[in-house]
């Protein structure tokens, strides 16, 4: 059993904002990969969190970055495959973040695929098929203020949730690193990378909201 906590950072052309969201566009890539590996059953402490690692794409090339990140996730996963009683395969790895079933996992699944990483049925075997994804935003609904004013389901950002747990809160958007990126002023886009990992904290605020109710 182990823990992936990741978040990627892609770029948003002035030109085109499609950029930032479609990997299919003339501009897009991932210019940040930013992540944590956890291993055993139970998600780390306050007092065990780590600094995240950073793969920045101006150091060595889109390419290189989304390769390594790749290949790290699929070692991952082959490491930590099981057995179960039906005979079927599967793995204990845990993928962790925030909005990464509607963003991240299919932006680096595009990404991926356009610069040939592996085969389009290999990448989704490893980043959609094996790994079990906990995807923090889901579960905002249950700290909406709005889920109760309007009696339904009702999703917030992660600055809304991280002030609900009373945690660090990033400044900025995530678009302003494309200007930043723009400018080389690569010391600005880890400074907010950093301010927005608190995915291991939030994990575990919403798995100690969730017992505390139970």
């Amino acid at each position: 059993m182990g823990y992936l906590f990741f978040d990627i950072e892609s770029y948003v052309s002035t030109h085109n904002r499609n950029s930032g969201f479609n990997p299919y566009e003339k501009e897009s890539k991932v210019i940040v990969i930013s992540y944590n590996y956890y291993p055993g059953f139970n998600a780390p402490k306050k007092n065990q969190l780590k600094k995240p690692i950073f793969l920045k794409e101006w150091e060595r090339s889109e390419k290189d970055t989304l390769e390594e990140f790749y290949g790290f996730v699929k070692d991952r996963v082959d490491k930590e495959m099981v057995v179960n009683s039906s005979g079927k395969e599967m793995t204990r790895l845990k993928m962790v973040g925030f909005n990464i079933l509607k963003y991240d996992l299919p932006y680096l699944f595009g990404r991926m695929e356009q610069l040939n990483i592996a085969p389009k049925q290999e990448l989704f075997y490893y980043l959609f098929v094996m790994p079990y994804a906990i995807d923090l935003y889901y579960m905002t609904p249950m700290v909406s203020q709005k889920t109760r004013e309007y009696k339904q389901l009702w999703g917030i950002g992660q600055k809304e949730v991280n002030k609900f747990f009373g945690l660090q809160v990033k400044e900025g958007r995530g678009d302003e690193l494309s200007r930043f990126y723009d400018a080389k002023d690569y010391d600005k886009i880890i400074k907010y990378c950093t301010e927005e990992f608190t995915f291991e904290q939030l994990y575990d605020s919403f798995l100690m909201h969730i017992l505390k109710k139970s």
